[in-house]
């Protein structure tokens, strides 16, 4: 799924990993800006200094964008700061990209986007006033449930969650954990990797491999 072959950033000295299909990976980071950097290693925002990445076998940095594009789309990512767009409302965050890159409609979807909020004790009355409302004031733990609901809808084969318990309350955290864990399990050969800093945030997620960094 991934492999990083001796990558060298600002922050992150040489560091070579294999992340296998079909496992769940833990990946504890020494600091925030070397969590950013294996991020962007992975994500194509960034090329280290020096090493390769690949994702599905493939060599991002030396592939054409398009080649890329499509290697990302079978990848979901949750990112710390939920990745959503200001000036577009909660709703249509989670539905643009599935209706963009599937050609499904929102009305489409409802009923598994309510379904996962309800998974995660959300009531009817506050998913309603939830989803009209713009995300910028929201909260960056609540921007993150938005980012994990829209990247479970596109059912990618690749997970990673990037500070994914952050702020969350107890129990919350705790049905993340189990939604998270049903989600790897639903299908064979789904892949999910957990990044964080904060090694007590995922203490009880379930993991194959623990890697620190």
């Amino acid at each position: 799924m991934i492999r990083l072959e001796g990558i060298i950033t600002e922050n992150i000295a040489p560091l070579s990993i294999e992340i296998k299909k079909s496992s769940a990976y833990k990946i504890i980071a020494a600091s925030e800006d070397a969590k950013k950097d294996l991020l962007d290693a992975i994500l194509g925002i960034r090329k280290p200094v020096s090493g390769r990445v690949f994702l599905f076998d493939r060599e991002i940095y030396s592939i054409p964008a398009r080649e890329c594009l499509n290697l990302f789309r079978r990848t979901g990512v949750v990112l710390s700061d939920g990745g959503t767009i200001s000036n577009i409302k909660v709703w249509e965050n989670i539905t643009l990209p599935l209706w963009y890159h599937s050609g499904k409609k929102p009305a489409d979807v409802e009923d598994s986007i309510i379904e996962v909020y309800k998974q995660l004790g959300v009531s009817r009355s506050y998913f309603s006033e939830h989803i009209g409302r713009l995300p910028g004031p929201l909260p960056a733990h609540e921007k993150r449930i938005i980012g994990l609901v829209r990247a479970l809808l596109m059912e990618p084969e690749l997970m990673i969650y990037d500070s994914l318990l952050e702020g969350m309350g107890h129990e919350t955290a705790e049905r993340l954990e189990r939604l998270t864990a049903k989600f790897h399990a639903e299908k064979p050969g789904r892949t999910s990797v957990y990044i964080t800093t904060n090694e007590l945030s995922v203490k009880n997620m379930q993991a194959d491999v623990v890697v620190r960094i």
